[in-house]
């Protein structure tokens, strides 16, 4: 509440702060004793019981909207980033929170991972705060350590040069470039197990991995054909193809869409899988709509070096800040060789920049999107009045490599689930020092970087074996 109370609009109070935190578990802040918001505030008391239990059984996106719309209004807009340096900055320190505890409601909202990332929905970061702080920790506890908090110490960030983005409704709103894979279920296939910060770049970059179901001594991956299966229309169609499809004749999305999808493996097929989950992980994961992905690229247009072009836009302190990610994939079993193939690609993209980019601009003639959305894209490269400035290159990359385990004394599944999570995150503390390596030596530092991983039992073999599975239906 400090952070807040110093972030705050002019003429806020400290009890409308409190209000509208309290909104957030349906509780009215007039219905408590007037001391009640500055005891909080203090540390001198702990949270009331009924909102604690409140919490506990308030969902996720009902808090997180209620703070959307009660309380980050009453946050002067300049110091949001500065909120949230405010909370990375107290996580840091606090060394009682274990790296891996998660800070909130749901996994990916690891201390770790609230440290290392730079993008951020503000209301479901501060909904997960909130939650962490009502349910798991003694308000009173922390009154010494509420002292320590200067008067001034959100504005302290101010020179900061760690980055923060906002992605945000009101920004998703301005754009008619629209998701076209939008699945809840994606929690249900992969497990984000680590993220890290690739440090020391001049321009934030991220490297994650996820781990599929784990049983029985094996990666599992029965709930990726589903899910792949279930979304593969938004990869293959065009979105305009898709909406004349859904006017015109819907139920004949499903068969276009396999067709087109098993003729393009049966041209690349070692290669599509890592492409299809790329796809999924810009869409699903970075929250960038696709522009083209690698099969709308091969439909006889200008030769693409990439794997396919998203449309990534982040919200700064006062504008939009928006970036084509092309993509670059490849399933190997060593992950420092997957890693190669993929910068091979970049390297290339990177040369073909001019071309690259002339290759998104020219879409507004071809028919693949909505009136609405060509005049958008027109207007990121053409002269026009809106004055958007025009998107930075950037680079997502899926790898997919063979994990490898030593069972020597594990002899439960339990242990095993253990161990291979373990091995996913030594995997990604190494593999983040690789490609920072690639970067440097390659020039690539001007360059934001979005990197995701997924272990395989057997990489070689599963890249085109999930595929087949899907195909035939296994």
């Amino acid at each position: 509440m400090n952070i807040l109370y110093q972030a705050r609009n002019p003429k806020v109070t400290n009890a409308s702060l409190c209000n509208a935190i309290f909104s957030a578990y349906l509780k009215d802040v007039q219905n408590y004793d007037g001391s009640v918001p500055g005891h909080l505030k203090s540390g001198r008391i702990n949270v009331p019981p009924d909102i604690m239990e409140s919490a506990r059984i308030t969902s996720s996106e009902f808090a997180a909207n209620k703070i959307k719309i009660k309380l980050i209004p009453l946050i002067n807009a300049d110091k949001q980033k500065l909120v949230v340096l405010a909370i990375k900055d107290v996580l840091r320190n606090d060394k009682n929170i274990a790296d891996t505890s998660i800070i909130g409601y749901e996994k990916g909202y690891e201390k770790e991972n609230i440290l290392n990332n730079t993008t951020f929905n503000f209301g479901d970061l501060l909904a997960s705060v909130f939650y962490y702080a009502i349910v798991q920790i003694s308000n009173k506890s922390c009154a010494e350590e509420i002292k320590e908090i200067s008067k001034d110490f959100v504005d302290g960030f101010r020179t900061s040069t760690e980055e923060i983005y906002f992605s945000s409704e009101e920004v998703d709103k301005s754009i008619p470039l629209r998701s076209t894979l939008n699945d809840t279920s994606f929690k249900n296939v992969f497990e984000k197990i680590c993220s890290q910060k690739i440090d020391e770049l001049s321009n934030p970059s991220t490297v994650q991995i996820y781990g599929p179901d784990i049983t029985n001594f094996r990666l599992r991956f029965d709930r990726l054909k589903n899910y792949l299966i279930d979304n593969i229309s938004g990869y293959v169609l065009s979105r305009e193809d898709l909406n004349r499809l859904k006017q015109t004749n819907i139920g004949a999305i499903g068969s276009r869409a396999i067709v087109k999808f098993i003729s393009a493996y049966t041209q690349s097929s070692n290669t599509t899988l890592a492409e299809l989950l790329l796809y999924v992980f810009l869409e699903q994961e970075l929250g960038a709509p696709k522009i083209m992905t690698k099969i709308e690229l091969g439909n006889g247009i200008q030769a693409s070096k990439s794997d396919g072009v998203h449309l990534l836009v982040t919200h700064g302190l006062r504008e939009p800040f928006r970036q084509l990610v092309f993509g670059a994939s490849t399933i190997i079993g060593d992950l420092n060789s997957a890693v190669d193939h993929a910068f091979a690609k970049i390297i290339d993209i990177e040369k073909n920049h001019t071309n690259e980019v002339q290759m998104v601009s020219n879409t507004i003639y071809r028919n693949i999107f909505d009136k609405d959305t060509s005049h958008y894209i027109a207007d990121l490269f053409l002269p026009s009045k809106t004055k958007l400035p025009v998107p930075e290159m950037a680079f997502g990359i899926f790898l997919g490599y063979t994990i490898s385990v030593d069972t020597d004394g594990i002899d439960n599944n339990s242990s095993y689930r253990a161990a291979i999570k373990e091995k996913m995150r030594q995997d990604i503390q190494k593999l983040q020092a690789y490609i920072k390596q690639k970067i440097r030596d390659e020039k690539l530092g001007g360059y934001n970087f979005y990197v995701y991983v997924i272990p395989f039992n057997d990489a070689d073999v599963e890249r085109t074996k999930i595929i087949d599975d899907m195909i035939q239906g296994r």
